[in-house]
């Protein structure tokens, strides 16, 4: 009489794939891949938002986006309005006109309405504003700390702006006189487009966007 071989059970837990050592050689091997695979690398959508009165700061605003663009970024360059959404942006580059040693409204506004997300991103300011040729001065805006502190900006940098007479309402044509603010674009394109590179070398090395620190102002 021939035995029924018993019945095979399955076992009640699968086997590790890999024996711990190893599992924590590969685990230590994933932690040091780089971060376009991993898919937790620098900042990618850079917003680069600007108040201006007469197109002046808005051309120093695509300047630095086409900069952005050219390392390879994907920027969105616009004026600042109320419609103006920060959401799905990694960055940020926010600039305004300085008329009388402030930011224009619409900027401030900006600022205000949005400080909660821009302040866990990596963020730039710029003002644009005094004209003439050196020696000129280049004071911060009396109002940029605070637009500063309000979005934990790593830097704030003025640079010369663009006088037209002809495009300047009476009142504004009264102060610019009474001032003797010289006619002319005195924009430093040079120095724009050199801010820009500087920026786009730091994302291009940042890790995760939540950032702390202090606040160059030049």
């Amino acid at each position: 009489m021939t035995t029924a071989p018993a019945p095979v059970t399955a076992p009640t837990s699968a086997p590790p794939l890999l024996e711990p050592p190893l599992q924590r050689l590969v685990m230590a091997q994933l932690d040091e891949l780089p971060e376009a695979l991993t898919g937790q690398g620098p900042p990618r959508r850079i917003l680069v938002a600007a108040a201006s009165k007469y197109e002046s700061t808005t051309e120093i605003a695509q300047a630095i986006a086409k900069v952005l663009t050219d390392r390879g970024f994907d920027v969105q360059a616009c004026d600042i309005d109320p419609s103006v959404q920060v959401d799905g942006f990694d960055a940020f580059v926010i600039g305004s006109a300085v008329y009388s040693g402030h930011w224009l409204q619409p900027a401030r506004w900006f600022v205000q309405s949005h400080a909660a997300v821009l302040s866990t991103r990596p963020v730039w300011l710029f003002s644009s504003g005094p004209v003439g040729e050196p020696p000129m001065t280049d004071e911060d805006p009396v109002d940029v700390i605070a637009i500063a502190e309000a979005t934990m900006a790593r830097e704030h940098r003025v640079f010369p702006g663009r006088l037209d007479h002809s495009r300047l309402s009476i009142a504004e044509q009264a102060l610019v006189v009474a001032l003797r603010a010289p006619e002319g674009d005195f924009r430093d394109w040079d120095a724009i487009r050199s801010w820009a590179e500087g920026i786009a070398d730091a994302l291009s090395t940042t890790g995760p966007t939540t950032v702390t620190g202090t606040i160059s102002l030049d």
